[in-house]
């Protein structure tokens, strides 16, 4: 369901009677398909339990309804990652005929990582189907392997379809086209519905991701706009505008974007994370700090996802704000993380000491990192970014030139720093020299570290030749 639905009058009025009768302690009489609703725009917004008591409770009312058995599966699924607990839900749902009871298996085996299992089972039940449910039920499937971007297997299923030019086989072509990278048909499919449907906030949503995917910032923010105005929270069109204006660097408007969204999905660190980094970039580091902290309680209990990077940016910036004590207590929090690197946070930790004048302490986390990570290159070069960092230009340029002579595929990211290094060191032939190189490796490192050398919104592309007719840069 697209959550466009979630903003339709009737649905409003039927959860407002809901949560009107809920709060006078009355009771109110809701279809199953009703309550599987309420329930699912209860876990839309994060609100996990109390989507799963709507749900007991339609179950209450409804013993093995598929509606909300599906949706406790999926939660099981998706959420408590436990493929075994969401079988025995959907196990549970009575009419076994029903095609929901076929897509939340094949989900299961899907989200299990056994998509060849799940095409299978959907092969042979689609063998029984009458001819009358076999087009919706082979473009339900694609659908179903698209938002797991399965795009091979999508396109096998939508390839069985004959009906194609219907706004669910466009919108799925659209959704694998973004997948797979092929970003100008994903725009042209989203455009043609955005026309047809101006009022579907989704294909807005869609439109602007794809466009913020090809940097085509201004267009993003505009199909952003769209959205909004259809539904002011939209939480994927504030989160689409958010970013496009952070790449515009203007960090104000970005953050209230990334606040907006924050308060529509509570449960969701991203806007706080990114409004975070957009306070780090106008050096506001306390109301940096209060923000990731925010998001270090929301995401505490989880140990997983972006919670390492809340603690690394909650140490750089404790480190800013000259509080050493608080920023390495958040680095060896780290350590019971899934993804926890102790090379890296070694690194990190030595560049907390140098920006705060403790060189020798530095050196002996970096001695350290480098040694007990036997001589890794990534280790190395992310001790040349910090001493880039602290303005150790010529010795940054070094170690980064000893890397990529050694192995040029390993670093890519090194000719970017290289170039910069170089530009800030007045050394043109290897600024150029390593632009060159920079833009040919890793363009995407190239246009994040240079862009501010270069005209905005200059395409990374033109920045060698730009730099070559301007001898001044």
């Amino acid at each position: 369901m697209h959550t466009d639905y979630f903003e339709d009058k009737k649905f409003k009025e039927i959860l407002q009677k809901f949560e009107e009768a809920k709060a006078n302690g009355e009771s109110i009489y809701l279809d199953s398909e009703e309550l599987t609703d309420i329930a699912e725009y209860y876990h839309w917004k994060g609100d996990i339990d109390e989507a799963m008591s709507v749900a007991d409770y339609a179950l209450s009312i409804f013993e093995g309804a598929t509606g909300p058995l599906v949706l406790k599966a999926r939660t099981a699924l998706l959420n408590d990652e436990d493929p075994e607990k969401a079988m025995a839900f959907a196990e549970q749902i009575a009419d076994k005929g029903d095609l929901d009871y076929c897509y939340i298996k094949a989900e299961i085996l899907i989200a299990s990582g056994r998509s060849a299992a799940a095409d299978i089972y959907l092969e042979t039940y689609s063998e029984s189907l009458s001819t009358s449910l076999y087009p919706d039920f082979v473009l339900d499937v694609a659908i179903l392997f698209t938002d797991y971007e399965q795009t091979d297997l999508a396109k096998k299923w939508l390839e069985k379809s004959t009906e194609n030019n219907i706004a669910d086989y466009q919108e799925t072509l659209g959704r694998i086209c973004y997948y797979e990278n092929r970003y100008e048909e994903c725009e042209q499919i989203f455009s043609q519905l955005t026309e047809e449907y101006p009022y579907n906030a989704f294909y807005w949503d869609m439109l602007a991701s794809c466009q913020l995917s090809m940097n085509h910032l201004n267009d993003s923010i505009s199909s952003s706009e769209f959205a909004i105005a259809i539904n002011p929270n939209d939480e994927d069109a504030l989160y689409y505008k958010g970013h496009a204006l952070m790449r515009l660097k203007n960090y104000p408007d970005a953050i209230d974007y990334f606040i907006r969204h924050s308060k529509v999905r509570k449960e969701n660190i991203e806007g706080l994370y990114n409004a975070a980094l957009c306070h780090i970039y106008l050096d506001q580091y306390k109301e940096a700090i209060d923000l990731l902290e925010k998001a270090k309680n929301i995401l505490s209990q989880k140990k997983r996802g972006k919670l390492i990077h809340v603690y690394q940016e909650l140490a750089f910036s404790y480190s800013r704000e000259g509080k050493l004590d608080l920023a390495f207590q958040n680095l060896d929090e780290m350590a019971f993380l899934e993804d926890y690197d102790p090379y890296e946070t070694m690194v990190i930790r030595g560049h907390i000491y140098l920006e705060n004048g403790y060189s020798q302490e530095a050196q002996e986390c970096f001695r350290k990192a480098v040694e007990e990570s036997e001589y890794s290159s990534k280790v190395i070069f992310r001790v040349a970014v910090s001493m880039y960092d602290n303005n150790f230009l010529q010795l940054a340029y070094e170690m980064m030139e000893e890397l990529t002579d050694q192995d040029k595929q390993e670093i890519p990211h090194a000719y970017a720093y290289m170039a910069i290094c170089a530009h800030d060191l007045h050394q043109r032939d290897a600024f150029l020299k390593n632009l060159k190189a920079a833009m040919e490796q890793a363009p995407d490192a190239a246009e994040n570290i240079l862009s501010g050398l270069f005209p905005e919104g200059m395409d990374v592309t033109d920045y060698y030749q730009y730099a070559l007719s301007n001898p001044n840069l």
